[in-house]
């Protein structure tokens, strides 16, 4: 039966299918056929519907997965959100370090943060709250509905944000500025996080520690203070809901704008108003006009500028100076504040009106004093990591933020042994005679030194004055100084070498006239040394001569122009940047000239700096490398963001550095330098003084280290009446400055090994007569570059006694720059037919006998420490000599 049963059902099942079948091929009326072919068509829009839901379905996964990814690679770092560690980041400091590792400095302003421990002022926080997150206290880190409503407004064009108070919090203190998915949702976790941990009121207080209010002030505190000149517990309505209100754009809405002075201020429109600002090249400020200038003497008179330095930057446009004036967009922008508080219960109608109506009037106070004392290796530390973060696309403001609140660590090149001593020197007021406290409360003389390690730029120790009282103020370090003589184997020395015609024997008269040019006939400077006979280059350098100096620079080139091109260029070789090389400027402001080129009298000068980094190339074989102050700039958490590379690049040859070493090491054993000996470390250097001996100068460089310092009363100086300060002669002269150049570098060098320079494989030592240059055995022993070796005997049989009785630098009055007053090359000295002073001088060829009416022999008593040795090392020159006349004459040739 069941059997049977299970058959039926087959049959029936097979009859359909035949059924089916059968009335398929039978069926063609018009009906059926439609029938039948509307079934494929249904197919097709399910199967459509089907591959749609598909691929609905896989962007779904792989958005899920894509975000899953994004957010996994974007939590993969995070830190456990705690009150401490809100409080450590808060409370980041930018570190300076020595060499060491150990700390210098830490970054001192008055715009730094000032974070509370606590803050009762509840106005500031209903404003912040009611501007920035009008659900902070009903919500758990992120406001899901104020995200919703963003981000429609930003589909429908509106910009608005959604970032809740925790959510700022976060992206101040624990991740960045970056408008980026991932920081997005970093910010989202973390606000949920910080939510969990950290209470309402101290995620309030680290926003209010923390936020940027414009003008370099981070945190409530030290905006109250630094634009109201008040705590923040003492903020009223209006100035709070001004300070909470700069956030949403601060450099729209600070309080303050910054205007040049125009003239027509009293002193009461300008009282606690003054803003002081460092003003450097492309540094967005206006250079200062005449009328700025003139404001600067009546601030001074009205006491608006307590201290000397300040007011001496000002006049220099060093610094500029702006007021500060209550900035209109900032008023609007509190009152959108106070209707935010008025719109959430925060405050009444009445008080609504009243703060509106108080907005307008908010008083701007600057504090007095908001500098702190600090080193002018900070300073300089400061000015140098500031252009490198400006270099790295950063503005000035957001530099500044950066450096002083970003808990920086820069690794500086400061070696904390060297400073030191530096300091140590300076403190020591022996090291400087007839110190005295001027009228307007500044030590004089002033002094500054700068010592680099020349094979890699780095400076090892800086001091910009003595006795420093305050920040941002005068560095003389880094000032330009008439230099005096130590311009002389920059600018005219080195070409020479350089030329390979003139050499340490080629001779020229040290007497006062007989020059070339008719421009040098007409100043006709005097010579500084005895003046009745010739000079060998080697000991004119030595002993300073100027005479023999115009002389040997005028050999440089064809024409009086030519000269001056080929000593401007080899100064900008050096690094020098502050020669002014203008053909269209009055002579006072340009240094076109032989007096500027030659004697030192430039427009502007040279800074110890720039000295010292230019003496480094000649000690570093030739080479230039820029001079730096710092290694490395990194986050407290040491991820890098500058490191330094300093630029460098080949003044001339090794052989002919070598040369100019050789010879600078004369100006010590022969000539003006011996109070800079440190004992038996060789030392090669180069004295300088201006007229009357106002500013004087020694520069110097060991196989180790070079070093610059000059010492001199300040230049402009004023009394309280304004009436000009005298400057005063250096007491010892270039002397003085050699000793405490001494007095700094011999401790330095105490443990290092006794080495000597380098010498270059093409390099000859020949012993020559100072006076005359030629071979004598009783000469100094100087280095030649291969190829130029003396081809002249001496004239001079014995060493005979020296009559220059120059043991200094000694200082002339032929527009050689006194330091203060500029020269003037136009100075009629002496009329143009005043060509052959005292004897025939036109004795100007390099490098053979001159002559000079047979004057070179031992009746004028000329001679410049024939024996003083050298070298032991022996050579053979390059020609054996041929002066008939020494035929003689035993000569014995160093190899």
């Amino acid at each position: 039966m069941s059997k049977n049963n299970n058959d039926d059902k087959n049959k029936i099942r097979r009859r359909k299918v035949t059924s089916s079948n059968t009335d398929v091929n039978k069926n063609t009326s018009k009906d059926n056929y439609k029938k039948v072919s509307s079934k494929p068509k249904k197919h097709r829009k399910r199967s459509k519907t089907k591959i749609a839901g598909m691929l609905i379905l896989f962007m779904l996964v792989t958005v899920v997965a894509v975000g899953s990814a994004l957010v996994f690679s974007s939590l993969r770092n995070t830190e456990v959100v705690t009150k401490s560690l809100l409080d450590s980041k808060t409370n980041n400091k930018t570190v300076l370090l020595y060499t060491d590792g150990s700390k210098l400095a830490e970054a001192e302003t008055g715009h730094k943060k000032i974070p509370l421990k606590k803050l009762n002022n509840k106005t500031v926080k209903n404003a912040l709250v009611a501007i920035e997150d009008s659900r902070f206290y009903q919500h758990n880190g992120v406001d899901l509905r104020g995200l919703a409503r963003s981000v429609k407004e930003n589909i429908l064009g509106n910009r608005q944000g959604g970032s809740t108070i925790p959510m700022q919090v976060s992206k101040l203190l624990l991740t960045s500025q970056e408008q980026t998915i991932t920081r997005k949702i970093k910010d989202i976790y973390y606000a949920y996080e910080m939510s969990k941990k950290v209470s309402k009121e101290d995620i309030l207080l680290t926003y209010l520690n923390n936020m940027y209010v414009g003008n370099s002030f981070y945190g409530i505190e030290a905006a109250a203070q630094g634009y109201f000149n008040k705590t923040a517990e003492k903020l009223t309505l209006p100035e709070a809901a001004m300070l909470v209100g700069a956030t949403n754009n601060p450099y729209k809405y600070s309080p303050y704008t910054k205007l040049k002075l125009d003239g027509t201020e009293q002193r009461s429109d300008l009282e606690n108003k003054l803003l002081f600002y460092s003003h450097t090249e492309n540094d967005g400020f206006d250079d200062p006009t005449q009328v700025e200038l003139n404001m600067i003497d009546k601030l001074y008179s009205w006491g608006l500028i307590t201290d000397y330095d300040t007011y001496s930057q000002l006049k220099k446009g060093t610094l500029i100076v702006r007021k500060a004036v209550l900035n209109e967009n900032a008023v609007g922008r509190a009152k959108t504040v106070l209707g935010k508080m008025k719109q959430y219960g925060y405050i009444s109608q009445s008080e609504y009106d009243q703060a509106c109506l108080d907005a307008a009037n908010i008083k701007i106070e600057i504090p007095k004093n908001i500098q702190t004392i600090v080193s002018s290796v900070e300073d300089y530390v400061y000015d140098e990591v500031i252009n490198a973060l400006k270099d790295q696309g950063y503005t000035q403001e957001e530099a500044n933020n950066l450096y002083y609140n970003g808990g920086l660590q820069i690794q500086t090149t400061i070696d904390s042994s060297m400073q030191a001593e530096l300091e140590a020197q300076y403190n020591n007021s022996s090291n400087f005679p007839s110190t005295i406290t001027d009228a307007n409360g500044v030590t004089q003389p002033q002094s500054a030194m700068v010592i680099i390690d020349y094979h890699n730029g780095q400076i090892k120790s800086l001091i910009g004055g003595r006795n420093v009282k305050g920040k941002r103020t005068l560095n003389r370090a880094t000032s330009p100084v008439q230099p005096g003589s130590t311009i002389k184997p920059l600018s005219i020395y080195t070409a020479a070498i350089d030329t390979l015609e003139m050499t340490q024997s080629t001779v020229f008269s040290d007497a006062r006239g007989g020059y070339k040019f008719k421009e040098n006939r007409k100043w006709n400077p005097s010579t500084t040394t005895a003046g009745v006979g010739n000079m060998s280059l080697r000991l004119g350098l030595a002993k300073s001569s100027n005479t023999v100096a115009v002389k040997t620079a005028e050999n440089l080139g064809e024409s009086y122009q030519d000269c001056i091109d080929v000593m401007m260029d080899y100064l900008k070789n050096f690094g020098i940047t502050t020669v002014v090389d203008s053909k269209t400027n009055s002579s006072n402001t340009t240094d076109r000239s032989f007096p500027s080129l030659v004697l030192g009298g430039m427009a502007y000068g040279i800074s110890p700096l720039e000295m010292s980094a230019a003496y480094g190339a000649l000690a570093n074989g030739g080479v230039y490398i820029e001079p730096t102050v710092f290694t490395t700039v990194s986050t407290y958490n040491g991820e890098l963001i500058v490191k330094s590379t300093p630029q460098e690049h080949r003044v001339v040859d090794e052989e002919v550095a070598y040369v100019m070493t050789d010879m600078l090491k004369a100006v010590l054993t022969e000539g003006t330098g011996s109070d800079a000996s440190i004992g038996k470390m060789p030392v090669a250097g180069k004295t300088g003084t201006t007229n009357n001996k106002y500013c004087v100068w020694f520069v110097g460089y060991t196989p180790y280290y070079v070093g610059a310092t000059y010492i001199g009363d300040d230049v402009g100086r004023k009394d309280s009446n304004g009436n000009k300060i005298d400057l005063r002669p250096v007491e010892g002269s270039s002397s003085t400055t050699a000793k405490l150049w001494a007095n700094v570098m011999k401790p330095i060098h105490e443990n290092l090994e006794v080495v000597d320079f380098e010498k270059p494989s093409g390099i000859n030592f020949y012993k020559i007569n100072l006076n005359d240059g030629g071979l004598s055995s009783y000469g100094s022993n100087a280095a030649f570059v291969k190829g130029t070796s003396p081809t002249r005997t001496s004239s001079y049989s014995v060493p005979t006694p020296s009559n220059t009785g120059t043991t200094q630098d000694e200082p002339t009055n032929d527009n050689a720059g006194d330091g203060d007053n500029p020269p003037d090359d136009n100075t009629d000295n002496n009329n143009d037919d005043n060509t052959n002073d005292n004897n025939n001088n036109n004795n100007q060829t390099p490098g053979g006998n001159t002559g000079n009416n047979g004057n070179t022999g031992g009746d004028n008593g000329n001679t410049g420490n024939d024996n003083t040795g050298g070298n032991d090392e022996q050579t053979t020159p390059d020609q054996q000599p041929s002066d008939a006349n020494n035929a003689n004459e035993t000569i014995q040739m160093e190899e």
